[in-house]
């Protein structure tokens, strides 16, 4: 079986190579997929992320969230810590450059998301490769694997484009499994154990 580090250096070339209409034609394939999805359509809180290196796009859940009147939060990334914290964002206009060059909210602890047990709250993750079990493979230092270990009662969505999907990636025990990954072509949905 390949590393980890393997299989992200090959999926990071593969998506590499997509052109910018590939990239916005299966973004848009998910963009809709995602909408159809229970999970989106119930939630009152968007934990996003803002697209970059050619990953799966995220402009249009965002316009979608906030025309539906849905909380959208965006990740602010302590790199110095590896981890992350999500704050209401209602603009585009309220990013600026962050870790490696993502755009990123301003830190404001009045507009940080908090866990509500009352309201449905889904995360949408990015990532490199997933596997058809559900498990993930992001840039290797861990944000998302330590931002929901203490917060399992998340939903979990990844987006990925199909080649990004892999048989298997090997497994640590602080890995998160995705509850669905949604690429252009499939819906994968999994059960927690």
């Amino acid at each position: 079986m390949e590393t980890k580090a393997e299989i992200r250096k090959r999926i990071l070339e593969i998506r590499k190579n997509l052109s910018d209409e590939e990239i916005a034609k299966k973004s848009e394939a998910i963009l809709q997929n995602v909408l159809k999805t229970p999970e989106y359509e119930e939630a009152d809180n968007i934990l996003l992320y803002a697209d970059y290196n050619h990953e799966v796009m995220t402009r249009g859940i965002f316009d979608n969230a906030i025309a539906h009147q849905k909380r959208v939060y965006f990740p602010k990334s302590d790199s110095l810590t590896n981890t992350m914290d999500f704050y209401q964002t209602v603009s585009i206009r309220q990013f600026s450059r962050g870790f490696q060059g993502i755009l990123e909210p301003k830190e404001d602890l009045r507009y940080r998301y908090k866990f509500k047990p009352r309201e449905d709250t889904l995360v949408i993750l990015p990532g490199v490769a997933f596997d058809i079990s559900g498990y993930r493979i992001g840039y290797g230092r861990g944000f998302y694997d330590k931002y929901l270990a203490d917060k399992r009662q998340l939903s979990t969505m990844a987006l990925a484009f199909s080649c990004q999907i892999v048989d298997e990636i090997p497994k640590d025990i602080h890995d998160i499994k995705m509850d669905k990954i949604v690429t252009e072509e499939i819906i994968y949905s999994f059960l927690r154990i």
